[in-house]
């Protein structure tokens, strides 16, 4: 842990400007809980299919289950409680932070939505994988996670998805 507070002490003097102060609080909430049932309200819009909603609600709650497992287990406190210089910039973004650290549950969500929007459009995989990763990258910049959070969040976004993918499928029917 210390040696991510360093690294994050490090980043956030070359890294943090006003704008980026203003503009990231919000759209770290792409791999927010309302971004997931957006994402899946839409897969429903968009396919008209059951059977895909059930599976991604089914996926939803398989993530979720084991990104707060961890994070009621293992208890980490959140890295804006060592750094003081962080905690301005949580006051210009919307919500309030009551649950532990590790591992990242927005980053987690954000790689599950990128890992299934690769598997139907792969010719864009690089899009959605930036993405996923600009926003992890948002939680570290805004002292909300350290570095090891995001890595776990984004290895078991994307290999949830994939287990699951290769498992359960979700693909329409033909």
């Amino acid at each position: 842990m210390d040696w991510e507070l360093r690294f994050m002490r490090w980043a956030n003097g070359w890294w943090s400007t006003s704008v980026l102060d203003h503009t990231i609080p919000w759209i770290t909430y792409l791999g927010s809980h309302f971004a997931v049932i957006l994402f899946i309200l839409l897969a429903l819009i968009i396919t008209r299919q059951r059977k895909i909603f059930r599976r991604l609600l089914l996926l939803y709650g398989i993530q979720s289950a084991i990104v707060y497992g961890l994070k009621f287990l293992i208890q980490r406190e959140r890295p804006f409680h060592f750094m003081q210089e962080m905690v301005a910039k949580l006051s210009k973004g919307p919500g309030e932070i009551l649950d532990p650290s590790f591992p990242s549950a927005h980053t987690a969500f954000s790689f599950m939505m990128a890992t299934l929007l690769a598997y139907w459009f792969p010719r864009y995989w690089i899009i959605f994988y930036v993405i996923a990763s600009f926003t992890a990258w948002t939680r570290i910049y805004l002292g909300l996670h350290y570095p090891t959070d995001v890595f776990a969040g984004a290895l078991l976004g994307y290999g949830i998805t994939r287990l699951f993918l290769l498992y359960r499928g979700l693909r329409e029917k033909k």
